[in-house]
């Protein structure tokens, strides 16, 4: 029935779980399973009045208050701090290419056999659906709650997202 299954996996426990069902599924159809794993482009990217709202009702932590002039600021510093950012933009795809390679091994341990992970910068409903049609998925499978519980809040959550703009069938596991 099912040749070709995506599972959208940020390390949550219903991420976990959409995983599971996803690759013990395609250990019984003989599918190939796709894994993908999606560094939110924008998580830094919250608007002020979001932020503000977010913080009190205790759901990020405050973010401290600065004014910088970073035209003022020594070039030194200017060019450690762009170090800096591409230091931790490679962190984040260590972390996501090694959470990728422990769900392709729990993906094993559940019968999946053909397996293929990705990590990937950008918007993670979009990237879930675009990583779906490369492969022609016939189902994606999500979790209900990822780790972006403002974003999702606010601007609804990416399962719901993913489920509006896939080609195939959608799965959203709890």
């Amino acid at each position: 029935m099912f040749k070709s299954i995506v599972v959208a996996f940020d390390g949550s426990l219903h991420a976990s779980r959409a995983l599971e069902i996803g690759a013990t599924l395609a250990g019984q159809e003989q599918a190939q399973l796709g894994i993908i794993y999606v560094i939110d482009a924008n998580h830094t990217q919250i608007p002020e009045a979001i932020r503000s709202m977010g913080e009190v009702e205790h759901i990020i932590d405050p973010m401290p208050r600065m004014v910088v002039k970073f035209e003022e600021a020594p070039i030194n510093m200017v060019s450690t701090m762009t170090q800096t950012a591409s230091d931790s933009e490679k962190a984040m795809f260590q972390y996501a290419d090694f959470l990728a390679s422990q769900a392709e091994q729990s993906a094993r341990d559940y019968g999946a056999e053909d397996i293929e992970s990705k990590a990937v910068l950008g918007s993670p409903a979009e990237e879930i659906v675009v990583y779906a049609r490369e492969r022609e998925a016939d189902l994606i499978i999500t979790g209900s709650r990822g780790l972006g519980k403002l974003k999702s809040l606010v601007l609804g959550s990416t399962s719901n997202k993913v489920s509006q703009l896939a080609d195939c069938s959608c799965l959203t596991v709890k």
